[in-house]
């Protein structure tokens, strides 16, 4: 975690240093910017010092918890993403929720029904949704449920409206939802070849009886990989999402914050979601051993 953690905080640095054209000064100043007035500025800012002490001196700060101050904003960064990161994780944790409900019970519906046609019509379905742009799919489902049936509003936060929520959370869970119920299927229809699962139906019990009761826990493991993954996923791709729909989260801040050239904030922004996808992975791997005894016994059994 803190090899990983290392290595994005440098890559993120040198990007927005020496890769990204302008700097903060040239970008606050705008118009009026002079020589005397961008050298001034860059004083203040402390962006006349060599790359490497900016870069020694951001470590440091990260260290004692201090993401910096934000040049557009002249406040804290940590103060900044307090404010954004709730509506990020409010979007994330409903796409999540939606995609992780109809994805399993979609993925279990498609393994206890043997049906072709029903297969095919789901893989073209599901092909759909995986080549929809996001942005695409959002400002269709805008169009249709805001503008024209009027059942949904059609942008912004609300004041927590649930309401608000729903047209963001499908647009964002369509496309993995489909991915959750292609490995469900996939999962159920390895562990139903088992033996124990063979033992289990020569005992009387029915094929659905035997996905709820002895195979969908085993067969779970790929699926919360691939959850964990897109909760990291949700939290840092839903910049286009929140700006279809003017939602006021972290990757819509992030996003004008580049624009403006605000490294702090940009690497503040970044740095948070680089620490909740690590911590997320983490947890994965501890409920591996939960989920499937095979997995946290199987050290001692050998």
């Amino acid at each position: 975690m803190v090899i990983v953690l290392f290595c994005a905080i440098s890559l993120l640095f040198i990007v927005m240093y020496l890769l990204v054209p302008g700097d903060a000064a040239e970008v606050s100043l705008g118009n009026q910017a002079t020589p005397e007035r961008i050298e001034n500025l860059r004083a203040q800012l402390g962006l006349d010092r060599s790359i490497w002490t900016q870069y020694a001196i951001y470590l440091w700060n990260f260290l004692h918890f201090d993401l910096g101050t934000s040049y557009e904003l002249n406040r804290s960064v940590t103060s900044v993403i307090s404010d954004y990161l709730p509506a990020t994780a409010y979007l994330a944790l409903a796409a999540l929720i939606l995609e992780t409900a109809i994805g399993i019970s979609w993925g279990m519906y498609l393994s206890r029904k043997k049906s072709r046609s029903l297969q095919g019509a789901s893989a073209i379905a599901s092909s759909i949704m995986l080549a929809t742009p996001v942005f695409f799919l959002g400002m269709i489902l805008q169009y249709i449920f805001a503008s024209k049936l009027k059942l949904l509003p059609i942008s912004g936060l609300g004041g927590w409206n649930p309401l608000n929520l729903i047209l963001p959370a499908m647009s964002l869970a369509a496309a993995q939802g489909a991915i959750i119920a292609g490995i469900t299927k996939y999962s159920l229809d390895n562990e139903m070849n088992k033996p124990y699962i063979l033992a289990a139906r020569a005992r009387g019990l029915s094929r659905r009886q035997a996905i709820n009761i002895h195979a969908l826990r085993n067969a779970l493991g790929p699926v919360v990989t691939i959850l964990g993954i897109d909760l990291g996923i949700l939290m840092g791709g839903a910049m286009i999402t929140e700006i279809v729909f003017s939602w006021p989260g972290l990757g819509r801040m992030t996003y004008f914050a580049a624009q403006s050239r605000d490294v702090p904030l940009v690497l503040g922004g970044v740095i948070v979601l680089v620490i909740v996808f690590i911590v997320i992975n983490t947890f994965i791997d501890i409920l591996y051993g939960l989920l499937d005894p095979r997995i946290r016994l199987g050290a001692r059994a050998s």
